[in-house]
């Protein structure tokens, strides 16, 4: 069977390409997927032709999407140490039957007791914690997770797990913020309810901001105490207006984040995100999933596109197997 793989080739054209399976080199792997995972925001901006690469002429089509899936090793080159064939292993690649794990590549191999679900979770609890070490909170101090899609339940699982402060969650609807207790929320509740509830809320320092939605920054502005930080998780493909007056009479720090890090930091992040996830201080098999086979992968990018139908989706997973 060929090397299948997702190719967005222009705004709203993906198509399954096929290619003959590599071989890995001395050095490399060849990994058969079972199971990958759909990033909604990042692969909607690439497939409707908005994403703010595109626009800056950094980027261009052809695209392979994806960030992460979950195989097994089913050759490898005679230098390559890391797993043995057979060996089952999470790995940041994108979509395809088959991945080649290359010597700059990052992956984890996995124990046969952690899921799939759970297992694909690794490289946002990694971008999770980058976030959160960007941050620089004193003991106690509380924190607001505002926005609650795949980043944002994760990240408030991360805090939870690592952080002695409280932790609010803030989102659009009664069912997430519900979700969010059962996660470990201190608190919960929905942006409707914030004017009535904001005075019983903890003093706050830091908002992790994981929406991606540049309006919301502005929304969340005026949350934190005095000389607190607003921290970007999100990816913003649209420009951020900020109030000067909330930000300079407070003192605000506002910071960005990249996904895992840069150098070093990815390798780390991500050893320290498979530990969470293994020890099941941070899942997902909880969290509302919407899985199609590979070969109806046009289905899937379908939910993706439909913002009013995916608004609920809160991971999209591919099947190869």
């Amino acid at each position: 069977m060929p090397l299948r793989y997702i190719e967005f080739q222009a705004p709203n054209r993906a198509v399954m390409a096929r290619a003959a399976v590599p071989a890995p080199a001395p050095a490399e792997a060849l990994v058969e997927t079972v199971q990958s995972g759909i990033s909604l925001g990042t692969e909607r901006m690439w497939l409707d032709g908005s994403a703010g690469a595109l626009r800056s002429g950094r980027r261009s089509y052809p695209y392979r999407p994806g960030y992460a899936l979950v195989g097994r090793v089913v050759a490898a080159g005679r230098d390559f140490a890391g797993a043995p064939v057979g060996a089952r292993l999470f790995a940041m690649k994108p979509h395809g039957s088959h991945a080649v794990l290359e010597a700059s590549d990052r992956w984890l191999a996995l124990p046969d007791s952690l899921g799939d679900d759970d297992a694909l979770a690794i490289a946002l609890t990694a971008t999770a914690l980058h976030a959160v070490d960007r941050s620089a909170p004193a003991a106690g101090d509380g924190a607001i997770v505002a926005g609650l899609g795949t980043l944002g339940l994760i990240l408030l699982q991360v805090l939870v797990a690592t952080r002695t402060g409280p932790v609010v969650a803030l989102t659009g609807t009664a069912d997430k913020a519900a979700l969010a207790l059962t996660l470990g929320a201190t608190a919960a509740l929905t942006y409707d309810e914030l004017p009535d509830r904001r005075a019983n809320l903890p003093p706050i320092r830091t908002v992790f901001e994981c929406s991606g939605v540049a309006a919301n920054v502005a929304r969340v502005l005026p949350l934190t105490r005095e000389r607190g930080e607003i921290l970007l998780a999100g990816f913003y493909n649209e420009p951020i207006a900020l109030d000067g007056e909330v930000v300079f009479a407070n003192e605000l720090t506002i910071t960005g984040t990249r996904a895992t890090g840069s150098g070093a930091e990815r390798g780390r992040n991500l050893a320290r995100a498979g530990a969470l996830v293994i020890a099941g201080k941070v899942r997902t098999h909880d969290l509302t999933a919407h899985r199609f086979r590979a070969e109806d992968f046009a289905d899937a990018y379908c939910l993706v596109a439909d913002r009013a139908r995916s608004r609920g989706a809160i991971r999209v997973c591919l099947a190869w197997q």
